[in-house]
């Protein structure tokens, strides 16, 4: 429980500034924009440090009325703050202990032994990014700016030592498969992007009023770890969250509660609806489906308004499942 919305610290001699408590959302570990930027615009975060999607380009309304939402929900409000329902770096790295004690999968305790020391490396780095907020309100109040910018220069500099800091702990998806699997995992990637703009994805839900709920793909990171692309995120209208991996596929319920599930036992089925099944669907809302992707060991199903990008993206997860098959 934290009272006051800032506190006082002394950030350099004779040097005191006001740094907020709010959390301070940045896409530090996350995102290069010098690489990355054509994937999408912002890094999105979706509740815990280090996991989110990026946004992407879209015309559709809902899509960005999501994107919108998330945001809002970053805006500082102290009663947020007050009851702890910002993030909290203390609290993440207990959860992700706790979780890494108690599993004994040897992929998922690299990803949260991975997590702990980001998570570490990201707490200092966020902090810095509240003190510079502070010394940048001070300089337009004071006459001594020069030094202010010294001071503000200082610590632009130890952000820029973290990032080393950052990308030597940060679990790499590279690390983990043959250069033949990541070759056909960058063409899966690119697939995945048609998928993702489709105009509509619906997600069957039994227990939803309309059955079918409208859900968004995106590129997006999970607990920090790093790749030279994102990673492909299928949402379900249920709070689970699948993200496609080399060699595996991760079922995210949270931060720290995942699944991961060998790329060889999960199987993909993509085929194109009939005429007849889409008029059996008009009452509801499917009334443009062209086409279904089911993964039957999570028993879900997606429908989506178009058909030859499903159709591909189908193609090249068969070939990239293919090689951990071998």
């Amino acid at each position: 429980m934290t009272l006051l919305p800032f506190k006082l610290k002394k950030v350099a001699d004779g040097l005191n500034v006001r740094v907020s408590n709010h959390f301070h959302y940045t896409d530090f570990g996350v995102t290069d924009s010098r690489e990355q930027n054509h994937y999408g615009r912002r890094y999105v975060c979706t509740g815990t440090p280090g996991t989110g999607f990026i946004e992407r380009e879209s015309e559709s309304h809902s899509y960005r009325e999501f994107v919108r939402g998330h945001f809002r929900n970053q805006r500082p409000k102290y009663w947020n703050l007050f009851f702890n329902r910002e993030p909290d770096f203390d609290r993440e790295i207990t959860r992700a202990r706790a979780a890494l004690d108690q599993t004994t999968d040897p992929m998922k305790r690299n990803i949260l032994d991975a997590y702990v020391n980001a998570l570490s490396v990201a707490a200092v780095e966020e902090e810095i990014e509240r003190i510079q907020r502070g010394i940048k309100d001070r300089i337009g109040h004071h006459d001594h700016k020069k030094y202010y910018v010294s001071v503000l220069s200082h610590y632009k500099h130890k952000v820029s030592q973290l990032r080393d800091d950052m990308e030597s702990v940060e679990f790499n998806i590279r690390n983990t498969c043959t250069d033949e699997q990541y070759q056909a995992y960058l063409r899966l990637v690119d697939m995945f992007i048609k998928v993702a703009s489709c105009r509509r994805i619906w997600n069957q839900n039994e227990a939803s009023r309309l059955k079918y709920d409208q859900v968004f793909f995106d590129l997006g990171t999970f607990d920090f770890i790093r790749s030279e692309c994102y990673l492909p995120i299928l949402r379900s209208s249920k709070g689970v969250d699948y993200y496609l991996l080399p060699t595996v596929i991760l079922v995210v319920r949270s931060s720290v509660d995942f699944d991961v599930v060998p790329l060889a036992d999960v199987t993909l089925v993509c085929q194109e609806m009939a005429i007849q099944e889409t008029i059996e669907v008009l009452s509801s809302r499917l009334g443009d489906a062209a086409s279904m992707l089911r993964i039957p060991t999570f028993d879900q199903t997606w429908y989506f308004n178009h058909v030859r990008p499903i159709m591909h993206f189908a193609g090249a997860y068969d070939e990239l499942r293919a090689l951990s098959t071998k």
